[in-house]
């Protein structure tokens, strides 16, 4: 078994198909929820409960690129809810995964948008700085226009760090 193979052992096809439509269910319903200009508590709670369903999902069907995506989703919504140290728990889970399965170029810029969002929220200067630099890089590597606007788009709005006391 390779890491990117579906982990469907003792699942028939479909148990399989269901979790596979709730972790592309619940990782839309984050997604759309992230896109809400003003969103309420409960809305956070909600966003931040479906992206770890998505991602519970991903862990029973999915391949090794399905769950990193899946860890990325929690980092940006840990980070949009103001939760730094789950954010760079699942960045840093995430950006791992995708170093060790060489998916693709913009998943490498997108992993390293989401350190530089958990550094952002946890007030690391410094680290956000570093990953922002290396996103840039990393984004003239993908050949899609379309995957590399996403990319730079949520780049451009990354959070300033909350400011640090002296």
């Amino acid at each position: 078994m390779h890491d990117d193979d579906p982990v469907v052992e003792g699942a028939d096809e479909e148990t399989a198909r269901w979790h596979r439509r709730f972790a592309i269910e619940l990782f839309n319903r984050s997604w759309d929820l992230l896109e809400e200009p003003e969103r309420s508590a409960d809305d956070d709670a909600e966003m931040l409960a479906a992206a770890f369903g998505s991602a519970w999902h991903w862990q029973q069907v999915g391949t090794a690129e399905n769950r990193a995506l899946g860890d990325h989703q929690i980092a940006k919504v840990a980070s949009h809810v103001g939760q730094p140290a789950l954010a760079l728990h699942y960045a840093r889970r995430a950006l791992e995964a995708i170093e060790i399965g060489h998916f693709g170029d913009w998943h490498v810029a997108a992993a390293y948008e989401g350190m530089a969002r958990a550094c952002a929220v946890a007030g690391d200067v410094a680290g956000r700085d570093y990953w922002v630099q290396r996103c840039t890089v990393a984004l003239g590597a993908v050949p899609d226009a379309a995957d590399r606007s996403v990319v730079a788009e949520q780049l451009l709005n990354l959070p300033h760090p909350p400011p640090q006391e002296e």
